[in-house]
């Protein structure tokens, strides 16, 4: 008993080299875009907000990756979740709605763990694509240029529709609606490219996803590899987004 207890107690820190190198790319794929408008907009600068915000982002990247791996089951990621939060109101008590717009995230990811609330699923994936879009992003954008407009959230919408596409088989690994909700959220991530200038690097990115959909579902896979799944989507950001 004592070592099956030991062996449950360490279960989130197997494979840690891993698991970090997964959080540091979901960090460059949810930082990247919004990094990119910024720095295009005259008047931007980065003031204190931006080391919380780093820290928010880097603690709930580790914490989904914990959830992703252990199916939604971490005592680690709560408890990154939760200092997630602390950083936050921390370092927004300042900007009020703000801190509350970024907090949504967190709480979202905290509920997800209980499995009576039924949000490991379609709707779950959904919603936590679409609150990714209007915390993380949002909150660097806010941070760096002082105001949010439609365009910017019209800018940021790959962000959203690429966690839909790469993040289905990890919500809904066994079930029938699997194919079908991956061809449902790659024909979004393609149409919500149109949102931005056609170009080579635009065109790459379409190839690159359509040449991981089809790897997918050839593999079949329940769940496949997190870290080279992390990696496609954040070349695709980058791709989309490079200036």
């Amino acid at each position: 008993m004592a070592k099956f207890n030991l062996q449950v107690a360490n279960l989130d820190f197997t494979n840690w080299q891993s698991n970090l190198a997964t959080a540091a790319i979901i960090f460059i794929s949810w930082s990247f875009a919004p990094f990119s408008y910024a720095v295009s907009v005259s008047g931007t600068h980065f003031n204190t907000h931006m080391g919380m915000l780093f820290l928010y982002e880097l603690l709930l990247a580790f914490s989904l990756v914990l959830q992703l791996n252990n199916h939604f089951q971490s005592r680690l990621a709560n408890l990154l979740i939760i200092i997630s939060g602390f950083c936050i109101v921390f370092g927004f008590i300042t900007a009020p709605l703000v801190m509350l717009l970024l907090l949504l995230l967190p709480i979202f990811m905290f509920l997800m763990q209980f499995s009576q609330l039924n949000l490991q699923n379609e709707a779950g994936l959904l919603t936590f694509g679409a609150l990714l879009m209007l915390t993380i992003p949002i909150g660097n954008a806010y941070t760096s240029l002082h105001f949010i407009s439609w365009e910017i959230v019209l800018y940021l919408l790959p962000i959203m529709t690429s966690t839909w596409c790469f993040l289905t088989p990890f919500f809904l690994p066994r079930s029938k609606k699997r194919n079908w909700l991956l061809l449902g959220t790659l024909l979004f991530l393609i149409l919500s490219l149109f949102t931005h200038p056609i170009n080579q690097l635009t065109i790459v990115a379409i190839i690159l996803t359509l040449g991981w959909w089809l790897f997918t579902l050839d593999k079949r896979l329940a769940e496949p590899s997190l870290i080279l799944t992390s990696l496609v989507q954040m070349l695709i950001i980058v791709l989309i987004y490079w200036n």
